[in-house]
């Protein structure tokens, strides 16, 4: 029986909230006696103030938000261990889904559940670029997902992804996690939100399409966009995916494209050394409200520099246009059979006999293949 999570987003677009980031900082809090000595370490506030994470989390139900991100982007193990603390990882992530669980049980009625979402970040090092290795990351996620179960989230999103590598190894971990507490996808669903920059890829050169096909036989309910950018300049990579991204094998009941857009409020911008954002609430609703409407989108939110404003005004806008309970599909239109590098497909079909792929088997550029 899939979970309430699922059932809800079947038959409606669920509003996630905005950036926790933005809001922490915005408080007057304590380096010593609030974050322990952990500079930026906003993950720890969970177990020293979780009564701030609360009331966050709260502002954002309040505003209209159905989802809300637990405090864990960085509460894996091999972040916490640059502030010394990787042995608090279970705890704080378990602690995360406890507070935004509270959160959702003040705010949820019969007619509109609210639902506490794990979520789990990119970290500081990437396999692709060689940081870590797959074991080590795969444990620390493992680890992170454990305690984001047992304290009780509706799902999972893994954001921000910049690696295919982090990506897969992300889901495996979660998977894991699972089946260790008994648990599949369908009682606690897995998203995947991944980052394209301004160069049009991702940050280690990735079309979104490459994106879309190594991740397609994933059992995940949906794959979009968050952070680096504003909304506008999601469109592109929007429309892709509203036209080609399916909904998670199998699982007919998320309908739709299952693909999710979290935006920042615009491109970031120094002003006087602070990185600032520059969309306000309106035009942000604005442009969300339209790819909710092309591109079939299931679930819509902010990322940094959104606020309770940003999510209270597109909450707002989709419900006068109708555009919570109405969801897009149009005919899906499959990509064509293709294998994928780290940057980009390459479709089966060909016009040559056979597609060489060599560069790594050059004796002139690989001393190791010579």
């Amino acid at each position: 029986m899939p979970s309430r999570f699922l059932d809800t987003l079947a038959r409606r677009v669920l509003l996630f909230d905005g950036a926790m980031g933005t809001s922490i900082h915005q408080k007057d809090l304590d380096l010593h006696t609030d974050y322990c000595g952990c500079e930026n370490c906003t993950d720890i506030l969970v177990r020293t103030r979780p009564d701030v994470i609360q009331e966050i989390h709260e502002s954002f139900l309040a505003a209209g938000a159905d989802a809300v991100e637990t405090d864990s982007f960085g509460a894996n193990r091999l972040v916490l261990a640059e502030f010394d603390i990787a042995d608090q990882a279970y705890e704080l992530n378990k602690a995360a889904a406890e507070v935004a669980r509270a959160a959702c049980a003040k705010h949820s009625t019969n007619d509109k559940p609210r639902f506490a979402v794990g979520s789990m970040g990119p970290g500081t090092r990437l396999i692709t670029l060689g940081n870590t290795d797959w074991a080590a990351m795969h444990a620390s996620y493992k680890e992170q997902a454990q305690g984001l179960i047992d304290g009780g989230v509706d799902a999972f999103i893994i954001e921000t992804c910049q690696d295919l590598l982090q990506v897969k190894c992300a889901i495996n971990a979660v998977l894991a996690a699972l089946e260790s507490r008994g648990k599949s996808p369908l009682d606690i669903p897995i998203m995947v939100s991944v980052t394209i920059e301004t160069t049009g890829t991702m940050l280690l050169g990735t079309e979104i399409a490459a994106a879309a096909h190594a991740l397609s036989q994933y059992p995940i309910i949906s794959l979009g966009l968050n952070c680096a950018t504003g909304p506008t300049e999601m469109a592109e990579h929007l429309h892709w995916l509203g036209k080609h991204w399916p909904a998670m094998p199998g699982l007919e009941i998320a309908g739709g494209r299952g693909v999710s857009c979290l935006p920042n409020a615009g491109l970031p911008v120094l002003v006087e050394g602070r990185t600032e954002y520059p969309l306000a609430a309106g035009p942000f609703a604005d442009a969300m409200a339209a790819y909710v409407e092309r591109d079939g989108l299931a679930s819509v939110g902010g990322c940094c520099g959104t606020t309770p404003e940003h999510i209270a005004r597109l909450h707002g806008l989709l419900e006068s246009n109708g555009l919570l309970n109405r969801r897009r599909r149009d005919e899906l239109v499959r990509p064509r059979a293709s294998v994928t590098s780290l940057y980009a497909p390459q479709e089966y079909r060909q016009d040559n006999s056979i597609l060489i792929v060599g560069e790594r088997m050059n004796a002139s550029g690989s001393r190791a293949f010579k």
